[in-house]
């Protein structure tokens, strides 16, 4: 490589790392709706459990915004797997993690590609818990098994210009495009989208997420198939096709009928007579506010 190359080789490594540290910025005016404790998510999540987050960095304003979808991220928590099936780095986990070393969720970012954190990176965030349906302890552990064998594998960012489709005004995009456009869009689009990497994971054990079915249509003749989206209940003339993994964005998870969905607020002693509310707004408060339109007036206001 003569000089030349090396400098420009220099330069675009400069831009990426430059734009990257833009996008994972976070963004100013996010509300995390339910304050939770870290200990209460820790008690309630199960190896195996998605956890969809609604990011705060820029680019997770993105993601949402093309994916119709509040979460922007989706993590698989292992919990203690690693200390179990590496004793031999137990000593350097605990020592790195603390008291996360036992709750450990892993993850893929366009920073650190496979990762492995701690449930405490997000103890500020909102967050749902996707818990798979009778998945099979068997299946279970081979899917993190396969999952932890790819820890430290780093993203090669190639084209600079799959980071830099992200600075630009992505309401611009149809609507029938916009989940096509995160799979599409070059390789760090696709990584983005944490979420395909825990897709292949279930597929892996043949665990649906919204496969497609297949049903025999044996009145037809010849065997003829008939493709619709999936029923809750399965039949033994019925054939499932599993979805593209690169298509599956966190809200999916969410969408699945095979997910349990574990909500943070129905977790633990919730009591709504024993919540504490601010005073009802004063009459002079209220006063300014414009009439309703005659259909939504009560029925003495119309009269």
């Amino acid at each position: 490589m003569d000089a030349l190359s090396q400098s420009f080789a220099r330069f675009r490594s400069r831009v990426v790392r430059w734009m990257i540290a833009q996008l994972v910025k976070d963004r100013p005016g996010y509300t995390q709706r339910f304050p939770y404790e870290v200990e209460r998510l820790r008690r309630v999540l199960k190896p195996g459990d998605v956890l969809l987050v609604e990011g705060r960095q820029r680019i997770s304003a993105v993601i949402k915004y093309l994916t119709q979808s509040s979460w922007s991220h989706a993590a698989l928590y292992v919990g203690d797997a690693p200390l179990n099936l590496w004793p031999e780095q137990a000593d350097e986990l605990r020592a790195k993690f603390g008291d996360d070393a036992t709750s450990l969720m892993l993850e893929a970012n366009v920073e650190e590609g496979v990762c492995l954190h701690g449930l405490s990176k997000y103890a500020s965030h909102n967050v749902r818990i996707c818990r798979p349906i009778k998945l099979r302890t068997a299946d279970r552990d081979k899917m993190i098994a396969k999952v932890l064998s790819q820890l430290g594998t780093p993203y090669d960012v190639r084209q600079i210009l799959d980071l830099a489709r992200y600075f630009f005004p992505v309401s611009l995009i149809p609507s029938r495009f916009r989940r096509l456009a995160l799979v599409h869009a070059g390789e760090v689009s696709k990584k983005l989208i944490c979420s395909s990497q825990i897709a292949m994971a279930f597929q892996e054990v043949r665990y649906p997420i919204l496969p497609t079915v297949a049903e025999i249509d044996e009145s037809a003749g010849g065997g003829r198939t008939r493709w619709r989206f999936m029923r809750p209940r399965l039949f033994d003339d019925r054939v499932l096709t599993p979805c593209n993994p690169m298509l599956v964005t966190p809200r999916d998870f969410d969408l699945s009928p095979y997910f349990e969905i574990v909500k943070m607020g129905s977790v633990g002693d919730f009591d709504y007579k024993r919540l504490r509310w601010t005073e009802a707004p004063a009459a002079s408060e209220t006063a300014t506010q414009e009439p309703l339109p005659a259909t939504l007036a009560t029925p003495t206001e119309q009269a």
